[in-house]
């Protein structure tokens, strides 16, 4: 039995110099709407960036490879955000397609021609007048990414490029979500652009095939966003991922493909000393990156851990006075047991009013939902001394009235709540 090592072009992510992608966009102030640059500051490495990051590397890549600058079009241009990661110099003429055309992508990024398409039809782009043609998660909109994909290859010239990025999820689970996305579809329930194709590996390469053209490398770009996290500002963070992509493209979150259109009579420069790269080299440590980022994920998992306790923790001494103490859902446990007798756990909603008939004094942490069906058993007799979010839902600490002043009554903060 023999074991098919992946193909040393899906790394070809790690030959790519990943520079802190501020020094990289020469002026994301441009952007109108601000997302770009509060993007660049929270991340030095933003996973949600590296689509342009890649696609600006190919195309300079390629242009060396030309040894001239190329006519790129951008397919799906939106904001223009692609023309920030392509190197200067590599680009003689950019032309951006959009369904609904952004004035960022030609007022600000100065894009040649910025045009409306509608890519379930004709692109109005000339045949063969394409270096490049770049789609970034595009593709899982449309409802015939096959003839889009044969207008791909009717624009490009020969021994043009394409790149293209989408979601992606192994094959057979691919067919099964398109399948779930038509009957929706059908019914009315996903409106127009949502997602309705989902592109693994294989569909790409189908795609590519169909149309003439052939692929280079099909390779996955990360396993896991982790947006804003402190991960995004570690370089090695990311060249795990990459790697991670290139041994599972398809259990990633990102499919990237790279295909070129026949050539004929054209000739190309052998790579500059610029494109020499360890691909070798990071092909003998796949191995042990993908070990590490378990390690990783497993350590990662264990400070989120704490994390949570300590933030609890922190919200229940904040709300300490004297001889009070706690009552705290069973699944805070672990999160809970190092904060000594203060504090009581309770299996369900019905154990934790029991337990506060017999403490009228004790705090209650109850979710939003809970606070309802408690406002329904017991009206009237609750009120809040504090709300926090965590994990995107809404948390309270109750107390019973019985009297005291000061607080929020629970019927009328859920009455704000609607």
């Amino acid at each position: 039995m023999f074991i098919q090592l992946p193909s040393l072009a899906r790394f070809i992510f790690l030959r790519y110099p990943l520079l802190p992608f501020d020094s990289i966009a020469p002026d994301p102030g441009a952007v109108r709407s601000g997302e770009f640059a509060q993007h660049l500051a929270r991340s030095r490495y933003s996973i949600r960036l590296l689509r342009y990051w890649w696609a600006g590397q190919a195309i300079a890549a390629e242009a060396r490879r030309q040894r001239r600058p190329l006519v790129v079009v951008d397919l799906g241009c939106e904001r223009g955000w692609l023309k920030h990661f392509t190197p200067t110099g590599s680009v003689s003429r950019w032309i951006g397609l959009d369904w609904k055309p952004n004035r960022e992508a030609s007022d600000l990024l100065r894009y040649d021609q910025v045009l409306q398409a509608n890519f379930d039809e004709t692109l109005p782009v000339e045949a063969g007048s394409a270096d490049a043609v770049v789609s970034l998660h595009v593709f899982e909109h449309l409802p015939r990414p096959g003839a889009t994909m044969a207008e791909v290859a009717r624009i490009l010239k020969p021994g043009g490029i394409f790149l293209g990025g989408a979601p992606t999820m192994p094959d057979w689970l691919a067919r099964l979500r398109v399948g779930y996305f038509r009957r929706q579809q059908r019914q009315g329930l996903i409106a127009p652009g949502g997602h309705i194709t989902v592109l693994s590996p294989d569909c790409w390469k189908s795609l590519a095939a169909n149309t003439g053209l052939e692929v280079e490398h099909a390779t996955g770009s990360h396993l896991m966003r982790m947006t804003g996290s402190r991960c995004e500002n570690w370089k090695w963070w990311i060249r795990c991922n990459q790697v991670w992509g290139a041994l599972f493209p398809s259990l990633g979150s990102e499919c990237c493909l790279q295909a070129r259109r026949a050539q004929t009579k054209q000739n190309f420069a052998p790579l500059s000393g610029q494109d020499r790269h360890w691909r070798p080299a990071w092909l003998a440590l796949g191995g042990a990156m993908a070990c590490m980022l378990l390690v990783m994920s497993v350590a990662l998992g264990f400070t989120l851990h704490d994390s949570r306790r300590q933030r609890l923790a922190d919200w229940i001494a904040a709300h300490q006075d004297g001889d009070e103490f706690f009552i705290v859902p069973s699944r805070y446990k672990l999160w809970t047991k190092k904060l000594g007798q203060e504090v009581s756990h309770a299996a369900d909603l019905s154990q934790m009013l029991a337990l506060a008939e017999r403490s009228p004094h004790a705090h209650v942490l109850v979710r939003l939902d809970e606070a309802v069906s408690i406002l329904q058993q017991q009206p009237e007799r609750w009120c809040i001394d504090s709300r926090n979010e965590w994990f995107g839902r809404d948390y309270l600490l109750l107390r019973q009235m019985n009297g005291m002043q000061g607080g929020t009554p629970l019927a009328e903060y859920l009455a704000m709540e609607k």
